[in-house]
C-alpha cells in the first residue's frame, strides 16, 4: 500500500511540476522580449518543448530547481528594469 500511495503523490508532485513549468515558459513566452526569451532558451525550457522536454525537467530536481530559479531571476529583472518590457 505503501509503493502504490508513494508512486501516485511522486506521479501527481512530477503532473504539478509540468504544469508549472508550461506556465512559466509560456509567461516567457509572453514578453515578447528577444533577450528574454534567449536567456530562456539557453537555461530554461528549449524552444518548441515536447512534453517529453517538460517530463525531463519534472522528474530531474536539480534541473527543475535550476528553470524556477532562472524563471525568478528573469522576472526580477523585469520588475527592476532590466529589460524594455
Amino acid at each position: 500500500m505503501l509503493n502504490i500511495t508513494h508512486k501516485l503523490l511522486m506521479e501527481t508532485k512530477k503532473e504539478a511540476r509540468i504544469e508549472s513549468l508550461k506556465l512559466m515558459n509560456q509567461k516567457i513566452l509572453d514578453t515578447g522580449d528577444e533577450m528574454i526569451y534567449d536567456r530562456w532558451l539557453m537555461c530554461g525550457v528549449p524552444d518548441e518543448a515536447t512534453e517529453d522536454d517538460y517530463e525531463f525537467i519534472a522528474e530531474n530536481d536539480s534541473e527543475f530547481k535550476d528553470v524556477v530559479d532562472l524563471y525568478h531571476r528573469i522576472m526580477n529583472d523585469i520588475e527592476e528594469g532590466v529589460y524594455d518590457y
